[in-house]
């Protein structure tokens, strides 16, 4: 028997980021970061979006020897990490997206 597979990975020109929440509102979760990175060698730009936005809230240039790191606010922020009165409902509020608008492709962790 043969058996094909294909993987996939994050790899890509856009990148979307929900909210969570943690399971223990006894510590706060300090020091968020988004790094960004490629393997491609030509540095090219990726746009940061908070919540829904239109315009950039940041922008970052990046290559395979330029990774960038994107740091947050600490704590239950409302964008990586949200606050007790927002759990278990809609927000649209909270959210990041990472986009490529030349098509390059990147990781973000």
């Amino acid at each position: 028997m043969m058996v094909s597979a294909t993987g996939f990975s994050q790899l890509s020109d856009l990148h979307y980021l929900p909210p969570l929440k943690k399971g223990s509102n006894n510590s706060s979760i300090n020091e968020q970061a988004i790094y960004l990175s490629t393997p491609e060698t030509t540095s090219f730009t990726i746009n940061a979006y908070i919540r829904i936005a239109t315009t950039p809230d940041a922008t970052f240039s990046i290559s395979n020897i330029a990774h960038r790191e994107f740091t947050l606010a600490n704590g239950d922020n409302n964008i990586t990490m949200v606050q007790n009165a927002n759990k278990g409902v809609v927000i649209n509020s909270s959210e990041l997206r990472f986009e490529s608008p030349g098509g390059q492709k990147f990781y973000v962790n």
